[in-house]
């Protein structure tokens, strides 16, 4: 997983390699109103594969 500081390749600041299994800590933040907000980010793969993303935001 690759993330960035605006919607634009060059402001990249970190790469995450996730093997299978493997889990990133949370980067969403809630604002204060009731939404949460997702930095830009983007995920990709050396290989062919089904991959899913799932969340869980205890309250």
């Amino acid at each position: 997983m690759q993330k960035f500081h605006a919607q634009d390749a060059a402001t990249r600041y970190q790469d995450l390699a996730l093997e299978p299994g493997a889990t990133h800590a949370p980067f969403c933040a809630h604002d204060g109103t009731g939404a949460w907000h997702y930095p830009w980010h983007r995920y990709w793969s050396d290989t062919d594969c089904v991959w899913l993303a799932l969340e869980y935001h205890p309250c």
